[in-house]
């Protein structure tokens, strides 16, 4: 049986939702929440490293704009 390492090392840290790889306790992370997905079941709303939520965090603020403005 080979290893994969998105399994991780077994700890229970939590995956960022971008780049798949544990948010261990030492790393900044970010919970962004898209308004059409706010539990995450599409797979956008949650959490991010810090360097990896930036361009997800500006989209998210647009379309919680975009939600809120009367057409």
């Amino acid at each position: 049986m080979d290893f994969d390492p998105r399994w991780g090392d077994g700890s229970n840290d939590p995956w960022c939702k971008h780049c798949n790889r544990p948010i261990t306790s030492e790393q900044k992370s970010v919970r962004v929440d898209f308004p059409h997905d706010p539990h995450g079941f599409k797979g956008l709303s949650g959490l991010y490293h810090l360097a990896c939520s930036k361009p997800f965090a500006s989209l998210a603020h647009a379309m919680n704009m975009l939600s809120l403005r009367r057409f």
